[in-house]
C-alpha cells in the first residue's frame, strides 16, 4: 500500500501553469493577467478553465489577446474567490501582530490580530472579540455536544496569563480583540500572538511586523506545541516575515536549514514579548526596580547554534 500525497500549489506555479496553457492555445495575455489568474486560482484546473473561458471570448470576437478585464470578468462569472495571500505589513505597529493558522490539507496563512485597549475603572473593563467562531457543535452516535470554540476560550487563557505574568490588569481595560479576514477561525494556536497583540495595546509598544507567530498558552505562562507547523512556516516565508517564533516541542533540526527565515523556538510567553516587543514583561521590570533577582530569558536574537541547544533542553 503506498500513500499518495498531495501538495498545495505555490501562486509561481499556478501562474506557470497559466502561461503554458495561453501559449499551448496559440493567444497572448495582458500585463496583469497572469497575476489575476495566480490570485484567484486555487489549484491547476481552476487555472485552466479561468484561461479556456477567457480565450472563448477573445476568439469570439476575433482576437488573440486575452485583457484583464476579460479575466476579471471570469473571475466574477465564476465566483472565485481570492487565496489567502496577505503579507506583512511594512512597519511595527501597536496593537497588531502576525498570527499563523491552517485553513486546509498542508495549506497555512498569515492571520492579522488586532486589539485595542482603553482604560476605564478598575475593575469595570469588558472583554469583545470578534472574527472567532463562538460556539462549535460536535456530534456522534445520535449525541451532540456543543461547547465554546477553543479560540474564545483561549482568549481567557491569555487574559489570565497577561495579569499572572505580565502584570497587566485586564479588568482596568475595555478590550476589543479582532480577527479581520471575514474567515471564522478556531483554534487555540493564536495564543502568544493574542498575548503579544493585547499586551502591546494596554503598553502602547509596538509588535515586530517581521515576526510571525504560533503556539497555544497554558494559565502557567508556558507555551504548548499545535499541529500544521510546516505549512505555517511556508504561509509566513511567502508573506515575508523574517522570524518565525514557535513551541520548542515542535522544534525539527529540519529547521537549522531553513536559510530565509529565522525560526525560534521558545518555551515561556515572556520569551515571546522580549523576541517579538523588545521589552520585559511588567512583571520583571518590577523585580528588576525592586533589586530581586531574575531570570534571563536571553537576547531577542539568537543563532543558529543557540536554537538547536535551546530545542534539545
Amino acid at each position: 500500500c503506498v500513500e499518495i500525497f498531495f501538495r498545495a500549489l505555490t501562486p509561481a506555479e499556478i501562474k506557470l501553469i497559466a502561461m503554458n496553457a495561453i501559449k499551448k492555445i496559440g493567444f497572448e495575455v495582458e500585463a496583469g493577467g497572469i497575476e489575476i489568474i495566480s490570485k484567484y486560482a486555487h489549484n491547476g484546473r481552476d487555472s485552466v478553465n479561468m484561461v479556456q473561458v477567457a480565450a472563448g471570448l477573445a476568439l469570439t470576437e476575433g482576437r488573440k489577446l486575452i485583457p484583464r478585464k476579460d479575466l476579471e470578468w471570469v473571475v466574477n462569472s465564476g465566483q472565485y474567490t481570492p487565496r489567502p495571500n496577505k503579507k506583512v505589513p511594512p512597519k511595527p505597529q501597536v496593537g497588531y501582530t502576525n498570527g499563523l493558522a491552517v485553513y486546509g490539507p498542508n495549506l497555512g496563512m498569515i492571520v492579522e490580530l488586532e486589539a485595542t485597549a482603553i482604560p476605564v475603572p478598575a475593575g469595570t473593563g469588558r472583554v469583545i472579540t470578534t472574527g472567532v467562531i463562538d460556539e462549535e457543535e460536535m456530534g456522534e452516535y445520535g449525541r451532540t455536544i456543543r461547547r465554546k470554540s477553543t479560540a474564545r476560550g483561549s482568549v481567557e487563557n491569555v487574559l489570565t496569563v497577561l495579569k499572572k505574568h505580565c502584570g497587566l490588569d485586564c479588568t482596568n481595560y475595555d478590550l476589543h480583540i479582532n480577527f479581520p479576514g471575514g474567515i471564522p477561525l478556531d483554534g487555540p494556536s493564536a495564543g502568544i500572538a493574542l498575548v503579544t497583540v493585547i499586551y502591546s495595546a494596554i503598553t502602547g509598544e509596538p509588535v515586530d511586523n517581521l515576526a510571525a507567530l504560533t503556539g497555544e498558552v497554558s494559565i502557567l505562562g508556558l507555551v504548548m506545541p499545535v499541529g500544521g507547523i510546516i505549512p505555517k512556516i511556508k504561509a509566513a516565508k511567502e508573506a515575508g516575515a523574517q522570524r518565525v517564533v514557535i513551541p520548542a516541542e515542535n522544534w525539527q533540526d529540519v529547521f537549522t536549514e531553513e536559510t530565509e527565515l529565522e525560526i525560534i523556538p521558545v518555551r515561556r510567553i515572556e520569551e515571546v514579548i522580549q523576541l517579538v516587543i523588545g521589552t520585559e514583561p511588567v512583571t520583571e521590570k518590577l523585580a528588576a526596580s525592586s533589586g530581586q533577582q531574575k531570570e534571563n530569558f536571553g537576547p531577542p536574537q539568537r543563532g543558529k547554534e543557540e536554537l538547536i541547544v535551546a530545542a534539545g533542553n
